[in-house]
């Protein structure tokens, strides 16, 4: 993952470094989306690195160390992905953003990624499970120190299969690098450092004990994402961009109206698609018209 954080932070100086300071310059001059907004809608992929999870309610409190999971991709159908009333059950990516400078924006989004347990696996545990209230066939239910346990529905199911959502606000940077001579196409660079809040919506099975609980804010993240986008007819586009984050969930519900929670901090990658659009709020005077 630090590998990546690397990437994120040096792969676009690179790219630009290789194309002509001039060029550039000339584009800016020419390419100017300050006063504009935009709006997006894709879908995206979530990988995530093992995680620490802390789990505490009345009559257990453990931590299984190291645990696995992955994302929950809906398989492709066009009822669902071209059907208003569905396009949100997928892993979707939502945002909306304004041009301050030439291309430099603000924007605000919603990112509904997708986190499960990978259902059978062995993880290293520690803590307790109280034998008085959940000892019933139960052989997990003692104190257990460093000590490996099997994970399985059995036992245990817990994901963020509503949403693992982050609402995050977004600094953007656009670069661009290619012009058509009628300047209606481009072809640009794009980068963006995030913070926001981690709203999930916890599903979680005890020992066949199911708990859906509600929308809740659990933490808080930070991100950084590059891409790039091609505009088209001046007011379209289509982009492909990469994020990496790391999100601290110190709050997450797990039985409904008790008192019991659960903590962990979660790094992902994400990759993604979006079609969208630029909205002219206000006229730029110092846009340029290329010359033929």
């Amino acid at each position: 993952m630090k590998v990546v954080y690397f990437l994120f932070l040096f792969i676009p100086t690179i790219l630009l470094g290789q194309t002509n300071n001039s060029l550039l310059k000339t584009l800016n001059d020419l390419d100017n989306r300050k006063g504009q907004a935009y709006i997006y809608w894709g879908y995206n992929r979530a990988y995530y690195n093992p995680s620490d999870i802390h789990f505490q309610g009345e009559g257990f409190d453990f931590t299984l160390f190291q645990a696995k999971a992955a994302d929950m991709p809906e398989k492709f159908n066009p009822e669902v992905y071209f059907n208003f009333n569905s396009i949100s059950i997928p892993q979707f990516n939502f945002r909306i953003g304004y041009f301050v400078g030439k291309n430099t924006s603000v924007s605000v989004g919603w990112d509904h990624m997708k986190y499960r347990l990978v259902q059978t696996q062995k993880l290293r545990a520690s803590g307790y499970i109280d034998n008085n209230l959940y000892g019933s066939n139960n052989d997990l239910a003692k104190k257990f120190s460093d000590e490996y346990i099997l994970y399985n529905p059995s036992f245990m199911d817990f994901h963020h299969s509503d949403g693992f959502n982050f609402a995050r606000f977004a600094i953007e940077q656009r670069v661009p690098v290619w012009m058509s001579k009628n300047g209606k196409h481009h072809f640009t660079f794009n980068g963006a450092a995030s913070f926001g809040v981690v709203i999930p919506w916890t599903d979680w099975t005890f020992f066949g004990e199911h708990y859906r609980n509600k929308l809740h804010l659990a933490g808080y993240g930070a991100s950084l994402s590059m891409g790039a986008r091609f505009e088209f007819f001046k007011w379209f586009f289509i982009q492909g961009f990469m994020q990496a984050g790391k999100t601290n969930l110190t709050d997450i519900v797990l039985q409904n109206e008790l008192p019991s929670r659960a903590q962990q901090k979660i790094t992902y990658v994400q990759r993604n698609w979006a079609l969208g659009g630029f909205i002219p709020i206000q006229r730029s005077e110092n846009r340029k018209k290329p010359t033929e």
